[in-house]
């Protein structure tokens, strides 16, 4: 009778475990395709604002280009001729030569400079042309843009701004913990949505009960309920380009409302201005950070990469999880983003959250200043940190 008892609960944990890997490894992976209409969503276009603020965006990671490398990127609505030369140095130039045209990124690099595939003009990581061949002289005029950049985190970042203006701020000094973490994995998805939707999906406390209450594995949520304690604060001063959220997410039986002790966990995801933020999710049974980054394409379209990170020794199944939960959350917002249109004047009601604080802060990354984002607070949403 005891052998039958064991080999009943072994059989019910070798399914409990295989349903969860079919659901956290396999479904949870996946997002079904839209279709999109392009005429249309150039209309829907129209309603948001500018499609590239000011900010320092992700061209892609640092190993993409190794020395004497040169790829093209497409970014910011335009091309990128991203290279790396005998010092280390990357260079990013925008992608057509001066002279006539040519793509510098078909073109090759010979010591630290970037040479034309069509006459074999070279030009430094600052733009400058450096030498032609066939010419006893270089002329003053001879160069394209470069772009201010920076490798922080494994990230070749770019600095963006409409009116070409110099940063305002660094991205330098941040996540030093990095260099003691394992890097896990990188994925890619381009996402048919403006990037200030995942903004503003923060300050949305009032979804979170409707679109984040369930859980991935399998059966559980006939028992078990999720609940949100939800906290948004603001950078200011030489941090205003900064935005900390923080969700305190606990499982409770839903028979009962009690709280499950220690079955949890807290996530901390800090804004470093509209191109990329770091998740850290703290739990129980593992600790992992997320890098995120959104880089706009063009109007409505982004590229999302996702890059993760744990302390060594995390359990690579704790890992797994804790990825696959995050990412069907993820999936369930974009499914609403790509599908949505924006609201510039947004019929509020207590509860749903500081929508328009955050539309507030997140202005300060536009150059036109007609852009309706910085209305006052609805006066009846005065909680900053609320239960969902």
């Amino acid at each position: 009778m005891l052998l039958k008892i064991l080999l009943a609960v072994v059989l019910l944990i070798v399914v409990a475990l295989g349903a969860l890997y079919l659901q956290v490894f396999v479904i949870g992976k996946k997002r079904k395709k839209l279709v999109f209409d392009e005429e249309y969503e150039k209309v829907r276009a129209q309603n948001y604002p500018p499609p590239f603020p000011n900010g320092w965006f992700s061209l892609g990671s640092s190993d993409s280009v190794k020395k004497g490398q040169v790829i093209e990127v497409d970014a910011l609505g335009q091309k990128f001729a991203v290279f790396r030369g005998a010092d280390g140095v990357v260079g990013v130039l925008d992608v057509y030569c001066p002279h006539l045209n040519a793509n510098l990124a078909h073109g090759c690099v010979k010591g630290n400079n970037l040479v034309c595939p069509f006459h074999a003009w070279e030009f430094k990581t600052n733009g400058k042309c450096a030498h032609i061949p066939y010419a006893d002289k270089v002329p003053q005029a001879a160069a394209t843009k470069s772009w201010t950049v920076k490798e922080n985190w494994g990230l070749i970042l770019v600095w963006f701004h409409a009116n070409n203006e110099l940063p305002s701020w660094s991205p330098d000094g941040y996540f030093e913990e990095i260099a003691s973490y394992k890097f896990y994995s990188k994925t890619t998805e381009v996402l048919r949505i403006h990037l200030q939707d995942f903004n503003e999906n923060g300050a949305d406390h009032a979804h979170f009960a409707y679109v984040h209450d369930l859980l991935t594995i399998p059966f559980a949520n006939r028992w078990v309920t999720v609940k949100h304690v939800l906290d948004l604060e603001y950078g200011e001063g030489n941090k205003k380009h900064l935005a900390w959220f923080t969700d305190y997410a606990d499982l409770h039986w839903k028979k009962s409302g009690k709280k499950i002790d220690r079955a949890g966990g807290k996530a901390v995801v800090t804004f470093f201005g509209p191109g990329f933020l770091i998740f850290k999710f703290s739990t129980e049974i593992g600790d992992m950070t997320l890098v995120k980054t959104f880089t706009p394409l063009a109007q409505l379209k982004v590229r999302m990469e996702d890059y993760v990170y744990a302390p060594k020794g995390t359990s690579w199944l704790a890992i797994k999880y804790l990825l696959g939960e995050a990412t069907t959350q993820f999936h369930d917002d974009i499914s609403i983003w790509e599908r949505k249109n924006y609201a510039a004047k947004p019929l509020l009601v207590k509860g749903d959250g500081p929508i328009m604080k955050m539309r507030a802060w997140y202005s300060q990354f536009y150059t036109d200043k007609t852009v309706p984002v910085a209305e006052v607070e609805p006066r009846e949403i005065t909680e900053e940190a609320q239960v969902v």
